[in-house]
């Protein structure tokens, strides 16, 4: 069973209701995005969302997160972790920038639940 299988263990569950939980097999999928570091890119400049993971607003569209702003990166974390698929995640979530907001992240239950596994086994690793 893959990650968009709702059955999937990796998604967490809500009595009555199941809702498929983008998580990579493992937190290595994002390192990519931390060789771009010394260029700034995973950690800085403006990133839009598209319409499908926030719509909020007259112009959704329009809005735009600084990344280099811890709490503007933390708000589309809690965006791309609730509402992104497995691309969105592995291309607009930074590793070490997760890590190091993970316990500042406003995330439902069921979400943390089925990143716990990859969380605690990288708290386990530093």
């Amino acid at each position: 069973m893959g990650h968009d299988d709702p059955m999937s263990s990796k998604a967490a569950r809500r009595p009555g209701w199941v809702r498929p939980v983008a998580v990579p097999d493992s937190l290595d999928e994002l390192d990519e995005l931390d060789e771009l570091d010394e260029l700034d890119g995973a950690l800085s400049g403006p990133v839009g969302l598209p319409t499908r993971m926030f719509w909020s607003g007259p112009a959704p569209e329009a809005v735009r997160w600084d990344l280099s702003d811890p709490d503007r990166r933390r708000d589309l974390y809690e965006i791309v972790l609730t509402h992104g698929d497995l691309d969105d995640v592995r291309m607009l979530v930074n590793r070490r920038a997760l890590l190091d907001q993970w316990t500042d992240l406003y995330l439902p239950p069921w979400i943390r639940e089925a990143w716990r596994p990859l969380i605690d086994n990288a708290d386990t690793a530093a």
